[in-house]
């Protein structure tokens, strides 16, 4: 085999497969590396914070429910809380401390309101359960509405849960689906709640298998071709030892 590789005609073969061979690997790489831009990219897309209108942007009619690719997202929203849009939260610890979460209704420039849970606090009577007056710019992120214990009874001024229709009914006016987990605000406050983490954050964009399956269409295209190369030069040996034996 050695022998009859190193003949012009074999050698002329090898110099082409080593092109192709060098062609596919690097086809191949290119795709492994626009499969991480892509994936990249739509990271970067859907961690950006968008206004939370825009969420609801494509719901017809009045929205029920987040929309299962706003859960988790990264929103703004823009106006004034209404102090008399607000509830406690009971039973809600922090650090392993008892207290209670403190939500309020911010209501936006189009009049819509959406229900921001603004931290925690070991009562609901601290001084820092009051909202700030004036315009604010939240950033937090959008959960959906907590399913539980929507209905149970609680004082006046406090629920065991967030659930917008529960709010829209406390709060005599309609409320977006889900609620906002502030995360900053502009402007701040040196006395405000505990910020708390979400429960929901941005899910992971699906991975692009087109690109990752060319990536390695390639690399298969180059073993492919090597293999077949070392075959059909394993065959030829044989039918040249064959032909000499005769």
């Amino acid at each position: 085999m050695l022998r009859l590789a190193l003949t012009p005609r074999w050698l002329l073969g090898l110099a082409i497969l080593v092109g192709l061979v060098i062609a596919a690997v690097l086809l191949g790489r290119w795709q492994w590396d626009r499969t991480h831009t892509i994936l990249d990219a739509e990271r970067a897309a859907i961690s950006a914070p968008i206004p939370v209108q825009d969420v609801f942007a494509a719901t017809e009619g009045t929205p029920t429910e987040v929309p299962s690719d706003g859960i988790g997202r990264p929103v703004t929203a823009t106006g004034r809380y209404l102090p008399e849009a607000q509830v406690a939260v009971a039973n809600r610890s922090l650090d392993g401390m008892p207290g209670v979460w403190i939500v309020t209704g911010l209501e936006l420039s189009d009049g819509q309101v959406v229900s921001v849970l603004r931290g925690w606090l070991p009562s609901a009577d601290d001084v820092a359960a009051a909202p700030p007056p004036g315009a604010v710019t939240v950033s937090g992120v959008l959960q959906p509405d907590e399913e539980f214990y929507a209905d149970a009874a609680t004082d006046p001024g406090v629920v065991a849960s967030i659930a917008s229709d529960r709010l829209a009914e406390i709060w005599q006016r309609p409320v977006l689906p889900g609620f906002v987990v502030l995360q900053s605000q502009e402007p701040s406050l040196s006395a405000a709640p505990s910020p708390v983490p979400p429960t929901v954050s941005t899910a992971d964009v699906p991975f692009p298998l087109q690109n990752f399956f060319y990536a390695f269409q390639w690399w298969i295209f180059a073993a492919f071709g090597v293999a077949l190369y070392l075959r059909w030069l394993w065959i030829e040996a044989g039918r040249e030892e064959t032909a000499d034996s005769a």
